[in-house]
């Protein structure tokens, strides 16, 4: 069929003005769904019953099995056929899957196989999602009704029936709350991880291994362990965006440490945080640093940012039909951008970042809402399906609509499955009806799978694969390289190659002339370089050798040309050491031949990766390593490592997942014989000092697997600390990980390690006190000072100091203990009561101590202090007498105080005073010195008076009286009361000079003939008189002097 010609396609982004292309297009002429319609347009090839696209007979062009829609030629390529999707069921259900006693609860001894299989059918409805870039398939069946299926088993599989993993859902924690019916959706993002929605926004994850990535949690929680119920959901790319029955929406973006953390500190104000299990941390640290981890955040983590929605929907009174996201790779704000229709025929557009929501009204463009949107791999156009069976491509910046396909005539209710086809086609898939793809025209091919029940469809980057009950084809456009080269009749450069190429395979001698017209036109290079591109994107071995020969014969042939020898590459005596230096054409066959024997070996079925030369070079030889690792598939991986020289760490990471699957799969060796061959498949021949990592890795296998003692063995030779760390507490080995976090003198580890152990205890044993006294007695007889102290520093952050105590006094340190409670007791939040209940404890404490007897009267005394504070705070009726919190000392001056205060009962208060310095054997000077202050400071100068009359010698003497009143500004006769009563001449001077009485200092002075003090009165003094009797007395002393 020759394609039309003359059009531009509008989804074409190598098309100059696709995005100016504003007709509308829509094609009533023909049903896409009528038997009778043009079988050109009718593709029914059954990969089980016809021959598959390999050994379709040579004899037939190429191009005679290509359908073109419109312009553009697509193929349909059977990959696997006749797939037993469930080899351990007898009965063969397809991709469903069922329990035996549901399958026991639908038979009838009146049914034959096939009705009982029509009924499981009708009575159950199985789920399937294809992870990308030609990845593994996830399948569950679950129940039309809710109680005849409490559980079910989603399976993950090879995409050609090879099993992977198994996940019973919901988990056995669930198990009481859920049922297999509440499960609503599953779906992959492009980052593998498989995500499982319940109809109450439950959500979970996991990996390709069947292994739980996060914790269950709600994307729009209740309160209380509930979620709300939803009506749309739709998993893409980056995550997952849910649609309550309220128009409550919200969206999950699942990152992981490829993601740089700035972008989860720009997420909206109202967004939380999901963080990983600490168990998953451990597992996943040290692979994760190996393989390019990092500590500055979790290996895998989510960002749930809910939406006003509600609000905005309530204000202008419509609610939202459908829901799609657009990811952030293709915005302008580099966020994803969740895309609502709404009932009134419009879309809106809410920015995950801000929460900005924009109505873009395309109420004019589309005439009924919107049931069902998809976005082209491409980002730039989104196909919309309406209530009124219409198909609409659209841009997504909804200024330029592409196409209007209407689907009524086929079937009246919304196709069971929307997605792209590439980036130039759309497929609908109809229960019984097949797919429909339809071009950017209103072209159309019908493919109608007429000899399978169930298809469901996985869209690609460049194509879509289709599933069926038996097997896998996919759908694609015939990229334009092999168009051009494979086309019937083509003058293509390429083409011409290809055939003296065969020509000289069957001997013809004209194979030399018509390479020789293809050098004359100069364009053997570019004839070159299209076989070789054809050639990656061919499935069929023996054409991928046929372009790969072609294009070798004019490689070889340019080289007998010496002046086009570059194609082949440098002269031989191109440089002084006689180097041979390859063209880019030379080092772009050996890739090319590399990638195809990759991607042959992807597809074998033991393998089963449906992937294509695109999505190889999209996801890049690392994440292929990684994902054969995922898959269980080591030994290819580490072949394919080596092969492709990659890095030392993809390498490391590959050569340690296959020793961890030897070591899980060989049982029979003993320990030290497994670890040698482990150790082998390591190092690989090198240096081990250069796998760091390396055998922490494995060892977290082998304890997984039950091999403690060659997970010691690989620790050994583990020399990174932040690996062998998780690799000891993951084998048991809590002590051997302190002491190796110790030596590091690495904290976070220390306190890691600790963690770690306690949580091991406590799930050790159903007696919480018997665990936390084995987590102790470890704690101080086997770990390390630095661990003790650790968990000593962590406990006294704690506002329950009983874990610290049972610390301190297992560890036998009944200072610190003591010394931990009565700190306790002076909490500013602790009335008296409580202070001496702990103080009372705290002398408990240090009873128990040989040394601590100085401690134990001191808190004694104290609580004896106590008491006493409160006998005077009744006794007085405030708190001003004795206030809280207060020393001895200040209770003293706080006594005196208040008996300025109540003079009426002055003479208790200091009876009060008295009694108290002698029950507490307060030093003598000390209380006259309180007095003194006291007395001077509350104004009592009576007091002072009558205290400094007590006794004709007081024990302090009389200095401190005058300072007293000095300070106090008393009058010069009340001041002289106390100095003259000093018998220290050298005193007295000093009081006379602080008095200002400066005449009696210098009389003073002169008695001490002491030049020094009366040069120090005249220059202080600012009377003349005084600085004349001080240079008179002066001169006197000089004259006794001499």
């Amino acid at each position: 069929m020759a394609p039309p010609t003359g059009k531009t396609n509008p989804f074409d982004d190598d098309e100059e003005g696709a995005g100016n292309v504003n007709t509308s297009f829509r094609v009533n002429s023909s049903n896409p769904f009528d038997s009778q319609a043009d079988e050109s347009y009718d593709v029914s090839i059954n990969p089980a019953s016809e021959e598959t696209y390999e050994d379709m007979n040579s004899d037939l062009p190429v191009e005679a099995s290509w359908q073109y829609l419109g312009d553009l030629p697509y193929r349909r390529i059977p990959i696997y056929s006749d797939i037993r999707w469930n080899k351990d069921d007898e009965d063969d259900f397809g991709l469903a899957s069922y329990s035996a006693s549901f399958k026991q609860q639908q038979r009838s001894s009146l049914l034959d196989a096939q009705d009982v299989q029509a009924l499981l059918s009708t009575s159950s409805v199985t789920k399937v999602s294809g992870c990308p870039n030609g990845g593994p398939i996830a399948t569950i069946t679950l129940p039309v009704l809710g109680d005849s299926m409490k559980s079910a088993q989603l399976r993950i599989i090879t995409n050609a029936g090879q099993h992977l993993a198994s996940i019973d859902l919901p988990p056995r924690q669930l198990a009481k709350k859920y049922s297999a019916a509440d499960i609503m959706s599953i779906g992959f993002t492009d980052r593998t991880v498989l995500i499982i929605l319940f109809r109450d926004s439950l959500c979970l994850t996991y990996d390709l291994r069947g292994e739980p990535i996060l914790p269950a949690f709600h994307i729009l929680p209740k309160g209380e362990g509930r979620g709300t119920e939803l009506v749309h959901c739709s998993i893409f790319e980056g995550g997952v965006a849910v649609l309550s029955p309220k128009m409550q929406c919200a969206i999950v973006e699942l990152l992981d440490e490829n993601d740089d953390p700035s972008y989860a500190n720009a997420a909206h104000l109202g967004s939380r945080r999901i963080s990983p299990s600490l168990n998953n941390t451990v597992a996943s640290r040290a692979s994760g640093e190996m393989f390019g981890g990092t500590d500055s955040q979790p290996l895998n983590y989510a960002i749930v940012t809910p939406l006003p929605t509600s609000a905005f929907c309530q204000e202008h009174l419509y609610s939202f039909v459908s829901i799609a996201v657009l990811p952030r790779i293709h915005t302008t704000s580099r966020h994803p951008e969740v895309f609502l229709s709404t009932s009134d025929n419009s879309v809106v557009v809410v920015n995950a970042a801000t929460t900005d929501i924009t109505d873009v009204d395309c109420r004019a463009r589309i005439k009924s809402p919107i049931v069902a949107m998809s976005f082209a791999p491409n980002g730039r156009f989104l196909a919309c399906f309406t209530q009124s069976s219409i198909l609409t491509v659209i841009s997504t910046s909804f200024e330029t609509k592409v196409l209007d396909f209407d689907t009524s005539e086929g079937s009246q209710n919304p196709p069971s499955d929307m997605k792209w086809c590439g980036e130039d086609s759309v497929v609908l898939h109809w229960k019984k009806l097949g797919i429909l793809m339809v071009g950017p025209y209103g072209d159309w091919l019908r493919f109608p799978f007429e000899n399978t029940e169930n298809v469901w469809i996985v869209p690609e980057i460049d194509c879509c694969r289709v599933v069926t009950d038996n097997s896998i084809e996919i759908l694609q456009r015939v990229p334009p390289a092999t168009a051009a080269l494979l086309r019937m009749g083509s003058i293509e450069p390429s083409a011409m190659l290809l055939d003296a190429s065969d020509a000289f395979d069957s001997g013809s001698p004209s194979s030399d002339e018509a390479a020789r017209a293809i050098t004359k036109t100069g364009m053997l290079l570019e004839a070159i370089e299209t076989c070789m591109d054809a050639a990656t994107r061919e499935y069929n071995i023996d054409m991928q050798k046929r372009l790969l020969r072609a294009a070798s014969y004019g490689m070889h042939f340019s080289y007998k040309d010496p002046n086009r020898s570059t194609i082949m590459g440098g002269s031989t005596l191109a440089n002084e050491n006689n180097d041979f230096m390859p063209s880019n054409p030379a080092i772009k066959f050996t890739a090319t031949a590399r990638k195809l024997r990759i991607l042959n070996a992807l597809r074998d079925p033991r393998i089963g990766s449906v992937m294509t030369t695109l999505q190889y070079d999209h996801i890049t030889p690392t994440g292929v390593i990684a994902r054969l690792v995922a898959i269980n598939r080591p030994a290819l991986a580490c072949s394919i490592s080596k092969y492709l020289n990659l890095s030392n760490d993809v390498q490391l990471y590959a050569r340690c997942a296959k020793a961890a699957a030897l070591i899980s799969s060989d049982k029979f060796k003993s320990d030290a014989e497994t670890a040698e061959v482990a150790i082998k498949i390591i190092n690989d021949g090198k240096d081990g000092a250069m796998n760091n990592g390396g055998y922490a890795s494995v060892a977290l296998a082998a304890g997984k697997a039950g091999r403690p003692g060659v997970a010691n063995l690989l620790l050994m030779l583990e020399s990174s600390v932040a690996d062998k760390v998780p690799a000891l507490i993951s084998t048991g080995s809590f002590a051997d990980a302190m002491a190796v976090a110790t030596s590091a003198k690495d904290a976070e580890f220390i306190f890691f390690t600790l963690m770690e152990y306690e949580k091991f205890c406590m799930s050790s044993s159903p007696d919480a006190n018997v665990a936390q006294n084995t987590f102790l007695g470890t704690v101080i007889n086997k770990f390390t000072p630095e661990g003790f102290h650790t968990l000593r520093r962590y406990l006294e952050t704690m506002p329950d100091i009983k874990n610290l105590m049972n610390l301190l006094l297992r560890a036998q340190k009944s200072v610190e203990a003591g010394a931990a409670m009565s700190k306790k007791a002076f909490e500013p939040e602790n009335e008296t009561p409580e202070k001496l209940k702990f103080l009372a404890e705290a002398s408990r404490i240090y009873s128990l101590g040989k040394d601590t007897g100085f401690q134990k009267q001191c808190t004694d005394e104290h609580m004896d202090l106590l008491k006493d504070q409160e006998v005077l705070r009744k006794k007085y009726g405030t708190e001003e007498v004795a206030p809280i919190g207060s020393s001895l000392t200040t209770t003293v001056v706080s006594i005196i105080r208040h008996a300025a205060v109540n003079k009426r009962e002055s003479h208790k208060l200091l009876g009060d005073v008295d009694k108290l310095a002698k029950k507490f054997r307060m030093p003598e000077k000390r209380v006259w010195h309180i007095k003194v202050k006291a007395f001077a400071e509350s104004g009592q100068w009576p007091q002072l008076r009558k205290l400094g009359d007590s006794k004709a010698k007081p024990p302090i003497g009389f200095k401190p009286f005058a300072m007293a009143a000095i300070q106090g500004k008393q009058s010069d006769p009340e001041i002289m009361r106390y100095i003259d009563r000093v018998t220290i001449s050298e005193e007295r001077y000093d009081l006379f000079c602080e008095a200002k009485l400066w005449k009696r200092a210098l009389e003073e002075a002169g008695k001490l003939r002491d030049t020094r003090r009366v040069a120090n009165v005249r220059s202080s003094c600012n009377s003349a008189d005084i600085g004349q009797l001080a240079d008179d007395m002066l001169n006197r002393l000089s004259t006794m002097n001499i």
